[in-house]
């Protein structure tokens, strides 16, 4: 977005919501961030990813930078009222959207955020990402106040939903509420567990996408998590494969001649798309790959739970883990 586009939104995000302000103050409706009874919403200040911010200590109207968050506001007793859509999605997954109100809005993408619409929501709390925050932190907080959280730790580490919501129980005063939700996700974790052999196998996470295949590796939090804390089948690192990102990306991209050389008993898929699937099993050498002559592949069958991270999605991934690797 160009400077110029940016200071233009900034006047019409900051002059939409002095308006409504003044339209509250003169009895003009719509929505309030005012608590019950009148007066001005008790405040705390917090540091967060990006710096400092005081914030309502009970926020009424939030919205969302990052979708994906969603999953984790909602396990926190928090009903966002927009959010901006994240990873190339069109639409939020059903998991998540039966858990939002009614009036719930869509404010655009992430990268192409609607900050005049951010702004008609009249939210009392902005939270995002803090990679993708920081692109409109200024016009953001002209809006409401707004937090972020870390994407990634000090190493360069892309943060799990369970760091995640660590950070955000903390930044909201909601630690409670997400040790609850790590305890119970330990739990199921060790509930499938406990229906697996402990025979010491292996387990590889591929991802069919258009025109390539991915191996991810154990820092990735594709599958939620799940893959990633079972005992009894080891997730492994791929040993070969084109890095991306300057290194930093969580997997590696594969040609389809290495497949019978992916080091694993268990090979669990995660496509795109039903056709990026077929066009994987349509390779040549799939039928050589050892796990697949072993009928030991599994194929994730909500997309969105894997790829975007969360206790809800985290529930979803359980099932389907336990569901193929206990099936025989």
């Amino acid at each position: 977005m160009s400077a110029p586009a940016v200071r233009l939104r900034l006047i019409a995000a900051v002059a939409g919501t002095v308006a409504a302000l003044v339209l509250s103050a003169c009895g003009g409706g719509g929505a309030e961030a005012l608590p019950e009874g009148g007066g001005q919403q008790e405040t705390r200040t917090v540091d967060h990813a990006l710096g400092t911010a005081e914030i309502p200590t009970d926020p009424q109207r939030v919205v969302l930078m990052n979708s994906a968050g969603l999953d984790i506001m909602i396990a926190l007793g928090i009903d966002p009222v927009g959010a901006a859509l994240w990873g190339g999605i069109s639409e939020l997954p059903d998991y998540v959207s039966t858990h939002l109100p009614d009036d719930f809005t869509v404010v655009g993408t992430s990268t192409e955020p609607n900050l005049e619409a951010v702004a008609a929501l009249e939210p009392d709390l902005i939270i995002g990402i803090d990679n993708i925050v920081s692109d409109n932190l200024s016009v953001l907080e002209g809006i409401a106040p707004t937090v972020a959280y870390h994407r990634r730790d000090e190493q360069g580490v892309a943060l799990g939903w369970t760091e995640h919501i660590n950070e955000l129980g903390e930044i909201l005063d909601r630690a409670d509420e997400a040790d609850q939700r790590i305890a119970a996700f330990e739990d199921r974790v060790a509930d499938v567990d406990a229906h697996l052999a402990d025979s010491g196998e292996t387990i590889a996470m591929l991802r069919a996408r258009p025109e390539e295949v991915r191996f991810y590796d154990t820092t990735s939090t594709l599958s939620s998590n799940v893959l990633q804390s079972l005992q009894h089948v080891t997730l492994v690192d791929p040993p070969f494969g084109e890095p991306v990102e300057g290194g930093a990306a969580p997997w590696r991209v594969i040609s389809t001649e290495m497949l019978t050389d992916v080091p694993s008993d268990w090979i669990y898929v995660v496509p795109d798309s039903e056709v990026d699937l077929e066009a994987l099993r349509s390779q040549p050498l799939w039928e050589q790959v050892p796990a697949v002559q072993e009928g030991q592949v599994c194929v994730a069958e909500e997309f969105a739970a894997w790829f975007q991270p969360g206790p809800l999605a985290a529930e979803i991934v359980a099932d389907e883990v336990e569901a193929c690797l206990t099936a025989g």
